[in-house]
């Protein structure tokens, strides 16, 4: 288990900058101004994180244990995680996907049960441990993430995916995904300095809130399974609200899109949600341009700068966290926050 007790320590803060603070004024006329972010024209997504997005997207009726040519699909989908393997993998139907016994086994753990979220009050010690290893990513020029570069020609970056390992009753389980609870999503448009709105948000980025202790303990999650320090390069800390705001990618078309859900009122037994449609058919949906909260499944990836004939090590750099929206599962409109919008800028923290 991973405890926050066990570390002597919070993660060490290289940058000698403020975090930045955003400032809201309601009663400004003009739209709300939020910084515009390039986002990938690339999207290269490996068969396993594929498959992954199309479990995460939408459940499906199929039953019982597939035919051969599906099955053998989901097996050459597993990659290397079925490579140790020698003995037969049993397949069955979680929420009508054909997915191995193991993965069934997180999915239910994390996705049914809820269990090991951060954010939730119920789990302060998620069992869960970051795992992160950077290959070399040129990327002199390409606007692979919705950062942009001041330089027009950056340094080398080094990039990787992370996976996590979850310990559930002893055993470990290893998934590309973590779940957020008590996240906001905004949905309502954006607009850049010119008053023109910003036709990528809502399409391939949108942006999300998260609580600023439980943004904290992502990284110091982060920080003891790597050993990397995170930067907060693309983050924007509204202390105010107490919310860290995020600009989290989304997949759009031909790809897996990430599902957006709504919580069933009338099944107030149980804590059960219905698929709405994608994230990016409801940010078209005026019905739905608003804020709302829920709970956010993730990928996580990370940069760290470096030298095309050198690998950077966590003692010299630190790693710029980024975030992918795969699902998002909301309990209705957050009246009560506001964006994190107008001007975000640098302030002395209030003696």
């Amino acid at each position: 288990m991973v405890s926050v007790s066990e570390h002597e320590g919070d993660f060490p803060t290289k940058s000698p900058f403020k975090k930045l603070r955003a400032t809201y004024n309601p009663n400004n006329p003009k739209p709300p101004v939020q910084e515009v972010r390039r986002t990938a024209t690339n999207w290269q997504i490996t068969p396993t994180r594929r498959r992954w997005l199309s479990i995460m997207s939408d459940d499906k009726d199929a039953q019982g244990e597939g035919d051969e040519v599906e099955q053998q699909e989901v097996l050459a989908s597993m990659g290397d995680r079925n490579k140790e393997s020698t003995s037969p993998v049993s397949m069955v139907r979680w929420r009508g996907h054909l997915v191995s016994e193991k993965e069934a086994k997180i999915l239910k753990h994390v996705f049914d049960d809820m269990q090991d979220h951060f954010g939730n009050r119920k789990c302060e010690s998620p069992n869960i441990k970051f795992n992160f290893d950077p290959s070399l990513f040129l990327c002199k020029n390409e606007p692979y993430t919705y950062r942009s570069h001041p330089d027009p020609t950056p340094r080398d970056r080094w990039h990787g995916e992370l996976d996590f390992t979850y310990t559930i009753n002893h055993e470990t389980y290893n998934m590309d995904y973590i779940a957020i609870d008590n996240v906001y999503f905004d949905l309502n448009p954006k607009y850049d300095g010119e008053g023109k709105q910003i036709k990528d948000y809502g399409h391939s980025w949108i942006y999300v809130y998260v609580p600023d202790e439980v943004m904290s303990k992502v990284k110091q999650y982060f920080y003891t399974g790597t050993g990397w320090s995170p930067s907060d390069e693309g983050l924007a800390d509204d202390l105010n609200a107490e919310l860290v705001s995020i600009p989290a990618k989304i997949y759009p078309a031909p790809n897996p899109e990430p599902s957006f859900w709504t919580r069933d009122v009338e099944d107030r037994a149980n804590l059960s949600f219905t698929r709405v449609g994608s994230v990016q058919s409801v940010a078209k949906d005026a019905d739905y341009q608003k804020i709302h909260r829920g709970i956010g499944v993730f990928a996580m990836s990370a940069d760290v700068p470096g030298r095309e004939n050198r690998k950077p090590t966590p003692d010299y750099e630190d790693a710029q966290l980024m975030f992918t929206l795969i699902s998002a599962r909301t309990f209705g409109p957050a009246v009560a926050v506001a964006p994190v919008v107008y001007a975000p800028r640098l302030r002395s923290p209030a003696s």
